[in-house]
């Protein structure tokens, strides 16, 4: 990936977004986080779950500066190149906890396009982790394959793909009262394009 990004004359980002999805996608997404106020408590500690290439990472590290960035890739070549490349710190990965951060500790845990894939109950894992990894005025930020990423023209396409990437679907609702149940306050959503169809980002 990384040689064929250099080969295109792109970074390594926009590589992926022009491939995997649509160019432009990843900016995207961390200008609507920005809007519904992911940033604007100066996170100095943020968590990554699932960072992979790290595309995210490069523009949300930018932007914030913080003091610690940690993430939770359990893919060994990525998180190696993280840690080296960016000064990330990397967690031991389980593929289910955030077992090296501590309770109430993170002022942001993000994760981009990593719960659609995943079975249910491995992403109720996680959801449970990020509550208890984020301090009181922190932020959470994810996508899901909700209900309303799956009208009938979406779901054609998805059963057109020989192996979908999408594993399971979260309902909205649930999703925003399982966090409700455990003191977080809901700031928005928006729709991502993730081919061939969409993800919905909470806030």
């Amino acid at each position: 990936t990384m040689r064929a990004a250099q080969q295109a004359g792109l970074s390594l980002g926009d590589y992926i977004d022009a491939k995997y999805n649509v160019p432009g996608t990843t900016e995207e997404t961390i200008a609507r986080m920005a809007e519904l106020g992911a940033f604007d408590n100066r996170p100095q500690r943020i968590c990554e779950i699932g960072p992979g290439s790290g595309r995210y990472l490069v523009h949300i590290k930018r932007l914030t500066n913080p003091q610690l960035y940690e993430i939770y890739e359990t893919a060994a070549p990525w998180r190696d190149y993280l840690v080296e490349t960016h000064g990330v710190v990397a967690g031991r990965t389980d593929g289910q906890t955030l077992a090296d951060t501590p309770a109430a500790s993170v002022d942001l845990v993000h994760s981009h396009k990593v719960f659609v894939g995943l079975p249910i109950f491995t992403t109720l894992h996680y959801f449970t982790e990020i509550a208890r990894v984020v301090r009181v005025g922190g932020k959470a930020v994810f996508d899901i394959q909700s209900e309303n990423c799956l009208d009938d023209a979406m779901l054609e396409r998805w059963l057109e793909m020989r192996e979908p990437y999408a594993k399971s679907i979260v309902p909205k609702d649930w999703a925003l009262a399982f966090f409700a149940r455990r003191g977080f306050r809901f700031d928005g959503a928006f729709k991502i394009t993730m081919l061939p169809g969409v993800t919905e980002y909470l806030v």
